[in-house]
């Protein structure tokens, strides 16, 4: 059903229909990054002292619409049309060391100029004779040296330098050459290109000859050519080769049986591999398509349209408060009119790579009304009351990369199926695992011990913390609401606002100058597992703080009195004038909702204190007006 998707997704993009640009390109063609740029005049001479370094540099010069061969190359000696590398045009190997510069002997850089040959003598194509009379003057004699192999300054390490038209040397890197006459790219030129499809339809004709037929297991044709190698390779897929990678591939004798071999065991006609290999790739390099975290690409689109993904992509990449409100009010807002979301289908896979292979880790195919219905359950219930106000324009904490890197302590350590769990629980409403929430916890503890207010910034952390419980939550367990509950008998809950109580209840009567570890750095881990031993110890220490409270500020102690003693009649006391009896154990889940309430407690207490500092300054600035 994966590659079936792609299928249409490719008949979609190349021909999308009246008023529309084609998403993907003419298949006889490809996108690359050029970086010279052999500036000639109509005989063949070069223009300037060399050739141009197409900019930026940095991306390795110019991207350009180029022609794409259909002959495999694995074998060597097959060259581009009108592009290529410095064996292709110079007949120069870059994979010895010391390089050769072979010339007449390199198969690639005969065919490289055969196949200009060829075409210089139609005659739309005359002006390829001037490439034919340039190789004649400054490759092929022995004095050429617009490439030299040599040090730049006496004592360095030699290099391949190139020529450049301001004369000066530049090292050659891996990088790719193209023509240009009295300044016009010659891959550009409508008669080039025009020459190029018909023999690109030519080549591919002749392939097909040549392969054997059968039964297309994408689109159910008969008697169509089976390709015997899935390309191109899927290119962007992370931790898979550079070159590229493949999803239908069988290049060991134990992946085939009854005699077949590589992708006959599989067998996919040579028109329906090239559709699902190049709209694959166009998805994978579309931000409107694709979103890349950690070591996994997550990929998504629909049937007819590119509306819904756009509203995806953001969402899933950099969604705020406005952008998350307007959803969530309007969920199909900006989706054209004309589109039926009930039928159109919807497509996502999560793909990452190993080696020469695509692992396909997750595969969904649900309708579009769907999965915008599943997307506002996502946001729903990661909605929570911040324990700071968060600068969204910075910072978007429900983004998916910033959820699933909470999980861990370095972005490097974060698994592949975690990020797949949150994905598929986006557009499935699936519950994540419980072993996601005990990495979560176990990274609250150990940051809570460092530094407590840096950990309760962490508001990715909670939120998606949130999520998880609930979704997972037993039919007797609480449900965790988006702000503090403070009418609720769950002893987890309210052990954590117990635990976050006691915290402040410290730090005031320390006057927020307490040295060394607290109750939360010292107990938390202890209090969130098995509060019985914790909070008999913490039940005694809060009281000396009390006391210590009182007398410098008698109104905040007794306040913060009562708000303990409200908790505390939640639990049964252990005898007359003893403190609450706590449980003696937390699992998993209780954990989790120990660490909301003590993070809810907390940014409750927070803006509390906002409100009446504000509520201070406002009223002190009406008494100065007043005098």
């Amino acid at each position: 059903m994966l590659l079936q998707g792609l299928y249409e997704f490719y008949e979609r993009a190349i021909d999308p229909g009246p008023n529309s640009e084609a998403l993907i390109e003419d298949p006889a063609f490809q996108r690359k990054f050029i970086r010279w740029l052999i500036p000639l005049d109509t005989n063949g001479n070069l223009l300037g002292n060399g050739l141009i370094e197409a900019q930026p540099i940095n991306k390795g010069g110019i991207e350009l619409s180029l022609p794409r061969t259909t002959r495999p190359k694995n074998q060597g000696g097959v060259a581009e049309f009108l592009w290529g590398d410095p064996e292709s045009v110079f007949g120069i190997s870059t994979k010895t060391d010391p390089p050769q510069f072979q010339k007449i002997e390199s198969e690639k850089f005969n065919d490289f100029w055969r196949q200009i040959e060829e075409a210089s003598v139609q005659p739309n194509l005359a002006f390829l004779r001037a490439l034919l009379k340039f190789r004649d003057k400054y490759i092929l004699p022995e004095t050429a040296n617009l490439i030299e192999y040599r040090s730049l300054e006496e004592g360095q390490t030699p290099a391949l330098l190139v020529r450049t038209s301001s004369g000066e040397p530049a090292k050659l890197k891996t990088d790719y050459f193209t023509f240009e006459i009295n300044g016009e790219t010659l891959v550009n030129k409508p008669s080039a290109r025009e020459y190029w499809k018909h023999l690109f339809k030519r080549q591919k004709e002749q392939n097909q000859k040549n392969a054997a037929s059968g039964v297309c297991l994408v689109t159910g044709e008969l008697n169509v050519p089976i390709s015997a190698s899935h390309m191109p390779k899927i290119s962007g897929v992370p931790d898979a080769t550079p070159t590229g990678a493949a999803i239908v591939s069988f290049d060991k004798p134990a992946f085939c049986s009854y005699g077949f071999e590589q992708s006959l065991n599989s067998p996919v006609s040579m028109y329906a591999v090239e559709a699902y290999t190049n709209a694959l790739n166009y998805l994978l390099k579309s931000p409107r398509h694709r979103v890349r975290v950690g070591s996994a690409a997550l990929v998504f689109w629909a049937q007819k349209s590119e509306a819904p993904t756009d509203l995806f992509a953001e969402l899933f990449e950099t969604p705020n408060e406005d952008s998350i409100r307007k959803f969530m009010m309007a969920p199909f807002s900006g989706v054209p009119a004309e589109t039926d979301p009930e039928n159109e289908r919807f497509y996502s896979v999560v793909l990452t790579g190993n080696g020469g292979r695509v692992v396909v880790r997750s595969w969904l195919q649900s309708t579009v009304a769907a999965a915008i219905e599943n997307f506002r359950s996502w946001f729903r219930d990661l909605e929570l009351i911040p324990y700071q106000a968060i600068e969204s324009d910075k910072y978007h904490p429900l983004s998916l990369n910033s959820l699933a890197r909470s999980t861990v302590r370095d972005p490097k350590e974060l698994r592949t199926e975690t990020v797949t769990q949150l994905f598929r629980s986006a557009l499935e409403a699936t519950p994540p695992s419980m072993m996601i929430a005990g990495a979560i916890l176990g990274r609250i503890a150990i940051d809570l011990s460092r530094d407590r207010n840096q950990e309760l910034r962490h508001f990715s952390r909670y939120a998606l913390l949130r999520l998880i419980i609930n979704r997972n939550k037993k039919e007797k367990d609480p449900m965790i609401e988006p702000s503090l509950t403070v009418e609720t008998d769950d002893p987890a809950y309210n052990c954590g606002r117990l635990l976050a109580i006691f915290d402040r209840l410290q730090a005031e009567a320390h006057e927020y100058k307490l040295e060394g570890s607290g109750v939360v750095e010292r107990y938390y881990g202890t209090a969130s597992s098995s509060p019985n031993s914790a909070f008999g110890i913490l039940w005694r220490l809060h009281q000396h703080h009390l006391k210590k409270l009182s007398r410098s500020n008698g109104a905040k102690a007794a306040a913060i009195k009562n708000q303990i003693a409200e908790i505390a009649a939640q639990f049964r006391p252990a005898g007359p004038d003893s403190p609450p009896s706590f449980p003696r154990v937390f699992g998993l889940a209780e954990q989790g909702r120990f660490a909301l309430g003590f993070y809810q407690q907390w940014a409750a207490t927070n803006a509390a204190i906002k409100v009446y500092k504000a509520k201070n300054e406002t009223t002190s600035e009406g008494e100065q007006q007043d005098e």
